[in-house]
C-alpha cells in the first residue's frame, strides 16, 4: 500500500539508498511511537524507547448486535470494517491535549470494527486513540511498514530458531495495551527471505495472546516478488493460509479492482483454505482521483461487495484507505482554517449518511454512504452509560458548564457519540448538529434548531442501547434552551417489544437560559429493554427553536461518583509581565476547585477557569485541588509558567518559535515562478533528530505542488543543514548547504532562483547551487516557523523577512543582509518583525501580506537580534518612532466584535476600516479626533474567515489581519 505520506514511498526510499527512517509525530512526547527496526529490535519496557505515557489501560468494550433497532433491520453483521487513515503519526500523534482545534477526528466509531494505526516504519497507536477505539469496541492495530532490510533484521532468528521480531512485536502490543499488527510488505524479498517471512507470520500465531490480530497486505508473493492480486486467490493465498497453518488472521486485499466480479475468487479461494470470505478486507482506496474507488466523484462500487447490492447479503468484508480525505483530501479546508469546521465534519457525515446527508433513507442516486450497508455496532449495553457529546475537539472548553474559549484537540476527552448522524425523520423544519459554541463538558454538544408550530413533529434517534430497566433505574438528562419557557422537546425511549411507539418524557420548562439537569425515574418501564435513545419535538409553539443536550446519564440508583480527577491546561506557559493567563480545568467528577498560584494575582481561586498575572519575571508553580464527597486529587505543574519582561514597544525585536505549532502565516504569496529570492535571519535553539529531521523557516509548502522554502534538515540530512527546496509539479528539487549550522547562532539565509539555478546562501556567502531549467509551481500559503505540518515546526528565532519578485545578486546579498528600503525593485513583502507586540507581523511594503500569528502571544517577541543588526532602527521610513500600531484584544475573535487598541494616533483623526477577503470594505467609521490613543470595539460580518482591519491617520496607516471563528 503506498503511503500517501510521501505519495510515492518506494521511489523516495530507493532515492535515500537506506532504511525507512521513523516519521516524526506532532508532538515531542510521542516521539517513539514510530520506531525503526533497528529501534524496535532493541526496544525493552525499560529502554529508552518505551514511553509509559503512552500506556492504555481502557479494555476493548463488548459489542452487541442487534438487527432490530437498525434504521435498517435488513443489514448483517458479518462482513467486518477496517479503517485505514494514511499517515496517522502526521495529524494524529499526540499524547497529551493539543492546542489546535483543527487536527485530524474521526467520529464514526461504531460503523468500524479495526482501525489500523498506518505509519511507518513500525507505528505504534498513541494512546488516546487507543483508549477511544476501545471504549467503543474497536481494535486498533499498529503498522509495520519498512524496505528490505528493515524485513530482514526482523526475521533474526535466537540460538533455539525463534524469531526475535515477532516477540518483539508482541512484547511491544502487551506493553503498550493495543490488538495486534498490519503487515505492509512493499519491497521484493528473494525466495529464501519471504519465506522467513512467512516463517515469522507462523510464529506470531502461536505466540500471539487471544484476541490480537496479525493482518497481512496483498503485495507480496510467497516467492517474494511485489505483485498486487487485488482479491484473494491462489498466488496470495499462502499469505493467509498454508495447509492446516494459519499465516495471517486477516488479508487487506489492494484496490485496483473494479466489478462485482473480483469478490468472487475471494470467496472461491477462502472457502478451499477453509476460511471465511469475512477474513478478507477487499481493499478501497478513497482519496479523491486516485483509485477506482475515489470518492466522491466514483459511487456505485460499494454495493459490489454485496449480493444484488442488497445490504443483508455481504460478500466479503471491506477495507478503507486513507479515509482521512475528509480532512485533507480537498474537501474542505478545515486542516488549514480551523474556522471550516462545520465542512469537515458535514463531509465525515457524508461519508456515511450519503450526499443528502440523510442517514435514514437510501439516496436515490450518488453516493449513498457507509451506513446505507453497514449497522451500527453498539456497546452500550450496561449501565451506567454516560456521555457528554463531546467529539473531542473544540473552540471551546467546558467543566460542568462553565466555559473557557481556547482550541485544543484530545481523542483521549471524546465521549460515546450518537450512533447515527444523524436520524431525523418528521416533517417538522428542525435542524440536528455539533454545537461548537455551547457545551457542558469537553467542547460539544448536540444542537436541536428551528421553528415549532404545534402541529407538525420531528424525531431524532440518538443512541442504539441494549439495556435492562429495573425499577432503580434513572436517566438524568442536561439541556439548556435559547429562551425561558417551555422546550417543546420530550425524550423518545424505544423499548425492544414495541420499537413503533416511543415512550415519550417531557423536557421541563426552563426560566432561564443556563444548563438545568432533570433526573427521569425509569421504574414505569421495569423488566423492559430499551433499545434506542431519542428525541422529538413539536408539541407546542417555539418560535427561534434552539434546545442543547449536553449530557445524558442512566444508572440504577444513584449515578456512581468516583474521586476526581485533577487536569488542567494555561493558554500560555511563557508570557510578559501582568498579561493575564486563562487556565482551563479538564478535571472529572469533581464538584469544587482549589488553585494556588504562588506570586500570582490572584493567590488562591476556587473559579472552575481562573485568570491569573505575574508582575515579576520569573518562573512559577501552578497548583490545582479537586474535590468531592468520595475524595479529592491534586495537580502540581512545578516550573510551569515563565514570566519575561517584554521589550520596548518600538524596539529592534525578532520571533522567538517553540517548535511545537507556534508559526506565523502571512497568507497566499504568488511568487515569480521564473525569478525570486526569499531571505532572513535565523537561530535555531535545537534541531530535530528524528525522522523527517526538518524544521521549517520561510516559505510554502501545500502538500501538493507548491514549494518554496528554506527549510533546516530533511529525510536523508541532518537537522541542522540549509536546504532550498522548490516543486515543478511532483518532482521535487532541493539545495542543500554542505555546512552545518550551529545552535544559539544566527545566521542569515538566502535562496535565489533566476529560471536557470537555485542557489543557497550562508551569511551572504554562496553555499551550493542546482541548476534547473524549469518553472516550478509557487503560489500557496506562506508561513515563517512551519509548513505543512506541526511536526516541522522550528525551534529558534527568525528576523528580518523578505520576498522578492526577482533574484537577488550575491553583492546585493552579502551587503544588505540587516535592512533594506521598504520601495526596493522586486520586493515583494517585507517583514521587519519589530512589533515588540501584538499578534501580527506588518507588511511594510504596502502589498498587504500581513502576517499572523498563530498559537503565538507576546512573549514571543524577543530583544535577542542577529549582532550584526543590533542598531537598526525600528522605525519605518518617513514614520516617527511612535508609530501607528493596532492592538487585538482575542485573535482569533471570539465573537461577533474585534475589540482593539490603535496607539501612536497623536490627537490626529482616525478612520477605521474593515474589508473582506476579497478586498471589500464591509465597514468603515471615522473618529474626528482620537486623542493619543483609542480602544474600541469593531463589527465583524456573520460569516467566519479572515478579515482586514485598517487603521489610517494623516500621518499614515497600518493594516491587521483579524480571524472570525
Amino acid at each position: 500500500m503506498t503511503q500517501f505520506y510521501p505519495r510515492f514511498c518506494l521511489l523516495l526510499l530507493a532515492l535515500l539508498g537506506g532504511a525507512r527512517a521513523a516519521q516524526a509525530q506532532i508532538e515531542p512526547a510521542a516521539q517513539y511511537t514510530t520506531l525503526t527496526p533497528a529501534q524496535l529490535m532493541a526496544w525493552t519496557p525499560t529502554g529508552p524507547t518505551a514511553v509509559p505515557a503512552n500506556i492504555s489501560t481502557v479494555p476493548l468494550a463488548t459489542r452487541q448486535n442487534s438487527l432490530a433497532p437498525q434504521l435498517n433491520p435488513a443489514q448483517s453483521f458479518s462482513a467486518k470494517v477496517n479503517w485505514c487513515p494514511d499517515g496517522m503519526n502526521n495529524f494524529s500523534g499526540y499524547l497529551n491535549e493539543q492546542p489546535q482545534f483543527n487536527l485530524y477526528n474521526f467520529t464514526h466509531w461504531q460503523y468500524v470494527d479495526v482501525l489500523t494505526w498506518f505509519a511507518s516504519p513500525v507505528g505504534i497507536p498513541c494512546r488516546p486513540w487507543v483508549e477511544t477505539a476501545h471504549r467503543n469496541g474497536v481494535k486498533i492495530i499498529g503498522t509495520v511498514f519498512t524496505d528490505r532490510a528493515g524485513f530482514v533484521a526482523l526475521c533474526q532468528k535466537d540460538a533455539a530458531g525463534n524469531y526475535l521480531g515477532a516477540q518483539k512485536l508482541v512484547d511491544v502490543a502487551n506493553y503498550y495495551g493495543f490488538d495486534g499488527w498490519f503487515f505492509n510488505e512493499e519491497a521484493a524479498l528473494s525466495p529464501a527471505e519471504a519465506t522467513e517471512l512467512i516463517n515469522l507470520l507462523k510464529q506470531l500465531q502461536t505466540i500471539r495472546p487471544a484476541g490480537m490480530e496479525i493482518h497481512w497486505y496483498d503485495s507480496m508473493l510467497p516467492n517474494g516478488s511485489v505483485s498486487y492480486q487485488n482479491t484473494l486467490n491462489a498466488a496470495n493465498a499462502p499469505l493467509l493460509q498454508s495447509g492446516a497453518t494459519r499465516v495471517s488472521d486477516a488479508m487487506f486485499t489492494n484496490y485496483f479492482w473494479t466489478g462485482a466480479a473480483t469478490f468472487n475468487s475471494v470467496v472461491s479461494t477462502a472457502a478451499s483454505l477453509g476460511r471465511s470470505p469475512f477474513d478478507i478486507y477487499t481493499g478501497a482506496d478513497i482519496w479523491p482521483g486516485r483509485n477506482p474507488q475515489r470518492l466522491f466523484t466514483n459511487t456505485s462500487w460499494l454495493s459490489d461487495y454485496y449480493t444484488g447490492g442488497s445490504p443483508a447479503q455481504p460478500r466479503t468484508s471491506l477495507a478503507v484507505f486513507a479515509p482521512n480525505m475528509t480532512y485533507n483530501g480537498g474537501q474542505n479546508n478545515f486542516n488549514t482554517n480551523p474556522a471550516d469546521y462545520a465542512n469537515f465534519y458535514r463531509t465525515e457525515q457524508r461519508l456515511f449518511s450519503g450526499d443528502d446527508l440523510d442517514v435514514t433513507t437510501a439516496d436515490a442516486t450518488g453516493w449513498q454512504g457507509f451506513g446505507n450497508y453497514l449497522p451500527v455496532r453498539s456497546v452500550i449495553n450496561t449501565l451506567p452509560f454516560d456521555t457528554y457529546f463531546s467529539v473531542g475537539q473544540g473552540q471551546v472548553f467546558a467543566n460542568n458548564g462553565v466555559q473557557v474559549r481556547k482550541s485544543w484537540t484530545d481523542m483521549a476527552k471524546q465521549s460515546l457519540m450518537p450512533s447515527w448522524q444523524w436520524a431525523k425523520t418528521g416533517t417538522a423544519p428542525i435542524t440536528v448538529g455539533f454545537d461548537f459554541d455551547r457545551a457542558y463538558y469537553g467542547g460539544t454538544s448536540v444542537k436541536l434548531a428551528g421553528n415549532l408550530n404545534g402541529t407538525t413533529s420531528a424525531s431524532v434517534k440518538l443512541y442504539q442501547t441494549k439495556l435492562a430497566i429495573t425499577a432503580p433505574t434513572q436517566l438524568d438528562i442536561t439541556y439548556k434552551s435559547a429562551t425561558a419557557g417551555p422546550t417543546g422537546t420530550k425524550l423518545a425511549l424505544y423499548f425492544s417489544d414495541n420499537l413503533a411507539a416511543p415512550a415519550l418524557l417531557d423536557l421541563p420548562a426552563v426560566t432561564d437560559t443556563l444548563w438545568h439537569t432533570t433526573t427521569l425515574p425509569l421504574a414505569t418501564y421495569a423488566n423492559r429493554e430499551l433499545a434506542i435513545i431519542g428525541v422529538q419535538m413539536g408539541s407546542t409553539t417555539v418560535r427561534n427553536y434552539r434546545v442543547n443536550l449536553g449530557r445524558l446519564s442512566l444508572y440504577n440508583g444513584a449515578l456512581v461518583t468516583t474521586r476526581p480527577t485533577a487536569n488542567f491546561t494555561a493558554d500560555a506557559t511563557t508570557v510578559t509581565t501582568n498579561q493575564p493567563i486563562t487556565f482551563a480545568n479538564s478535571s472529572t467528577n469533581a464538584a469544587s476547585y482549589v488553585w494556588t498560584f504562588v506570586g500570582g494575582t490572584p493567590a488562591t481561586s476556587t473559579d472552575v477557569h481562573p485568570v491569573v498575572s505575574f508582575a515579576a519575571p520569573g518562573t512559577y508553580a501552578v497548583k490545582l485541588r479537586a474535590q468531592n464527597a468520595v475524595g479529592r486529587d491534586s495537580l502540581t505543574r512545578t516550573s510551569y509558567i515563565r514570566v519575561v519582561s517584554p521589550p520596548p514597544a518600538g524596539s529592534n525585536t525578532a520571533l522567538l518559535f517553540d517548535g511545537v505549532g507556534k508559526y506565523v502565516d502571512a497568507g497566499v504569496i504568488a511568487l515569480n515562478p521564473r525569478d525570486f529570492s526569499l531571505e532572513c535571519w535565523v537561530k535555531a535553539n535545537s534541531f530535530k533528530v528524528g525522522s523527517p529531521f526538518i524544521s521549517s523557516v520561510i516559505g510554502m509548502e501545500d502538500g501538493g505542488s507548491n514549494t518554496a522554502q528554506i527549510r533546516l534538515g530533511d529525510a536523508n540530512i541532518t537537522g541542522d543543514r540549509p536546504q532550498f527546496v522548490m516543486n515543478t509539479g511532483s518532482l521535487s528539487r532541493k539545495v542543500t548547504s554542505p555546512t552545518a549550522l550551529t545552535a544559539g547562532t544566527w545566521y542569515h539565509l538566502a535562496a535565489t532562483y533566476d529560471g536557470a539555478a537555485m542557489k543557497l546562501y550562508i551569511n551572504g556567502g554562496l553555499s551550493a547551487s542546482l541548476t534547473a531549467n524549469t518553472t516550478p509551481s509557487v503560489t500557496g500559503a506562506f508561513s515563517f516557523g512551519r509548513n505543512y505540518a506541526n511536526s516541522r515546526c522550528l525551534d529558534g528565532s527568525i528576523d528580518e523577512v523578505r520576498v522578492w519578485d526577482r533574484a537577488l545578486s550575491a553583492a546585493e546579498i552579502a551587503a544588505n543582509s540587516c535592512t533594506v528600503p521598504t520601495t526596493a525593485s522586486g520586493l515583494q513583502a517585507y517583514w521587519r518583525l519589530n512589533e515588540a507586540t501584538g499578534l501580527v507581523a506588518n507588511d511594510l511594503t504596502g502589498h498587504g501580506h500581513t502576517g499572523t500569528l498563530i498559537g503565538m502571544n507576546a512573549a514571543d517577541w524577543s530583544a535577542d537580534v542577529p549582532t550584526a543588526c543590533a542598531n537598526i532602527t525600528a522605525t519605518l521610513p518617513g514614520r516617527a518612532a511612535a508609530e501607528l500600531q493596532v492592538l487585538v484584544y482575542g485573535n482569533p475573535v471570539p465573537g461577533g466584535r474585534a475589540e482593539v487598541e490603535i496607539r501612536g494616533l497623536r490627537n490626529q483623526p482616525l478612520t477605521l476600516q474593515v474589508s473582506n477577503a476579497l478586498g471589500a470594505v464591509v465597514w468603515q467609521q471615522t473618529v474626528p479626533s482620537a486623542g493619543a490613543a483609542l480602544r474600541t470595539s469593531v463589527p465583524l460580518p456573520g460569516a467566519s474567515g479572515f478579515y482586514v482591519l485598517r487603521a489610517s491617520t494623516p500621518a499614515g496607516s497600518t493594516t491587521v489581519k483579524l480571524l472570525k471563528q
